[in-house]
């Protein structure tokens, strides 16, 4: 997972190229006695967060959320998620993600909807009180085969978006991945059967076998 949370001083406003903005910044907090961040903000222009890119002025201070990846001259380069300034601060406290961590349930298949794929599938951990917990996460197009495609028990990190549905007079969550990620297993021994289709369980110990050290 790469999600970074940055605060910035803007140094350079918003230019267009091909449809994408850019917007050029300096890490925070800003001092002469260190070597500021440089960090470059690209955003579809259509994008919500585009357009309050496209806003932004020389000197402003901001706090940008997303993803980032280095360039080979030292920049940092995000595609944020959210952008909040002085102006819409209340969006930071709209913010909505999830991370759940733990070990893949029995497998799922795809369902075909009009142009695109959907796939539900349940991932379990264990509280400290060895109980264990569920969720039945949500994913569309390729992340759906993805998700379909792994074997019972695999360790997995899933981010993304809760919300609430209304059924039959009844509330249920969704949680909605934006993306996954496949950890190796440790190197204790993998038990013999992770997941019992039959009853619809991941086995405790391959819960208890996951290694999340990165």
């Amino acid at each position: 997972m790469n999600v970074f949370l940055l605060g910035l001083t803007i140094t350079e406003p918003a230019q267009e190229n091909e449809g994408v903005i850019n917007v050029l910044a300096d890490s925070l907090p800003s001092n002469e006695k260190r070597v500021h961040t440089k960090v470059q903000l690209l955003q579809d222009k259509n994008h919500y967060v585009g357009k309050l890119l496209q806003d932004l002025k020389k000197s402003d201070t901001v706090l940008a959320i997303g993803p980032t990846r280095p360039t080979l001259d030292g920049v940092l380069q995000m595609q944020p998620m959210l952008v909040v300034t002085r102006d819409n601060f209340d969006d930071l406290l709209a913010i909505n993600l999830f991370i759940a961590t733990g070990g893949l349930g029995p497998k799922s298949d795809e369902v075909e909807l009009s142009d695109t794929t959907v796939t539900n599938r349940s991932l379990a951990w264990q509280s400290e009180n060895s109980e264990t917990n569920w969720i039945k996460l949500t994913a569309w197009a390729e992340l759906s085969k993805q998700l379909s495609e792994l074997a019972p028990g695999t360790p997995t990190i899933a981010v993304g978006k809760v919300s609430t549905s209304e059924k039959d007079d009844k509330n249920y969550l969704n949680y909605t991945l934006d993306k996954i990620l496949y950890l190796p297993k440790s190197t204790k021994s993998a038990p013999k059967k992770a997941a019992d289709p039959e009853k619809g369980k991941v086995a405790a110990a391959a819960i208890g076998s996951i290694d999340f050290s990165l």
